[in-house]
C-alpha cells in the first residue's frame, strides 16, 4: 500500500509588494492568499500541524502551511484567515529582527503561540548558512532556538533554513542543538512518516496564482516536475558562480518586483 503524501507550501510576506526589494514576488497579494486558502477549505483538504508529518496517520493529499520571515503580515492578515478556518500553521522567524519595521514584534510571536501555531527558527538574523564558519553556524541555530524559547516559553522544534541554504552541514548541527525537523525549500513531497533529512517545501510566488497553487497541493507530476527543474537549474548556477556574484544577480532580479525596481 502506497504510503500517504503531503505538500509542505511555504509563504513569506501576504501585501501587494514586498517590505524590502528581496521578498520580490514571493510577496503574495492578499487577495490571492486568501483565495488559495479559502480554496483548501471549500475542497474539504486536510490542513495538518507539521507535527503530523512525523506522528501520523496524516490523510494522503494532506497539506501543511509555514510561513518564513517572520513578517508583520503574518499576524495581521494570515493568522486572522487562519484562525476563522481552523487551520494549523508554523511561522519561522529571526529573532534578531524581531520588532524591527515590517517584522512580527514579540508581542505578535506570543499572541501567535498562544493561539496554538506552531513557532520555528528561521536562524538568528536570516545570514544564509552555506559558507559561514562552524562557530557561526552553531551561533545562528543555537542562539536562536534560545532566545525563542526563553521569550515565548515553550520548546522550539523546527527550524527552516534561511533561503533553503546549509545542506547536510546544517543538518546535522540542527539536530545536535535538539532541533527535531528542518525544513528546506527544494521542491518535493512529503512520503509516509517524516524522518530524517530536510523536508521539502514548495515556495509559493505571485506567478504561481491561483491556478499554480491548485497544482502543488493536487500534487500534479508536471508541475511538481517543473518546479524540480527550476530548483537544479538555480543550484547548477548558484554553483557555477560565487557566492557574492549569485547573490547580487538574485537580488537584481528579485528587485524587478518591488516599487523602486528598476523593471
Amino acid at each position: 500500500m502506497r504510503p500517504p503524501r503531503a505538500a509542505i507550501l511555504m509563504y513569506h510576506r501576504v501585501s501587494e509588494t514586498g517590505a524590502e526589494p528581496e521578498e520580490g514576488d514571493y510577496a503574495l497579494p492578499s487577495a490571492l492568499f486568501e483565495a488559495q486558502i479559502r480554496l483548501l477549505a471549500a475542497e474539504g483538504r486536510a490542513v495538518v500541524p507539521l507535527v503530523s508529518l512525523a506522528q501520523g496517520p496524516y490523510p494522503d493529499g494532506a497539506v501543511v502551511l509555514t510561513f518564513d520571515d517572520g513578517c508583520d503580515t503574518d499576524a495581521m492578515i494570515a493568522a486572522p484567515l487562519l484562525r476563522t478556518l481552523g487551520f494549523p500553521a508554523a511561522f519561522f522567524v529571526n529573532p534578531a529582527r524581531v520588532g524591527q519595521a515590517g517584522r512580527l514584534s514579540w508581542d505578535q510571536l506570543r499572541g501567535l503561540a498562544a493561539d496554538g501555531f506552531a513557532i520555528g527558527s528561521h536562524g538568528l538574523d536570516h545570514t544564509l548558512l552555506d559558507h559561514v564558519s562552524a562557530p557561526e553556524l552553531q551561533r545562528q541555530l543555537v542562539d536562536s532556538k534560545q532566545r525563542l524559547q526563553e521569550c515565548l516559553r515553550q520548546p522550539v522544534d523546527a527550524l527552516s533554513l534561511p533561503g533553503g541554504r546549509g545542506g547536510r552541514r546544517a543538518w546535522r548541527m540542527a539536530n545536535a542543538a535538539g532541533y527535531r525537523w528542518v525544513l528546506g525549500s527544494r521542491p518535493g513531497l512529503v512520503r509516509g512518516a517524516a524522518g530524517a533529512g530536510i523536508l521539502p517545501r514548495f515556495p509559493l510566488r505571485r506567478a504561481h496564482g491561483l491556478a499554480g497553487f491548485s497544482a502543488a497541493v493536487g500534487q500534479r507530476p508536471s508541475f511538481l516536475l517543473r518546479q524540480l527543474l527550476r530548483h537544479q537549474a538555480t543550484h547548477v548556477t548558484r554553483a557555477l558562480l560565487s557566492a557574492r556574484a549569485y547573490d547580487s544577480l538574485r537580488r537584481l532580479w528579485l528587485a524587478r518586483f518591488h516599487p523602486t525596481g528598476r523593471a
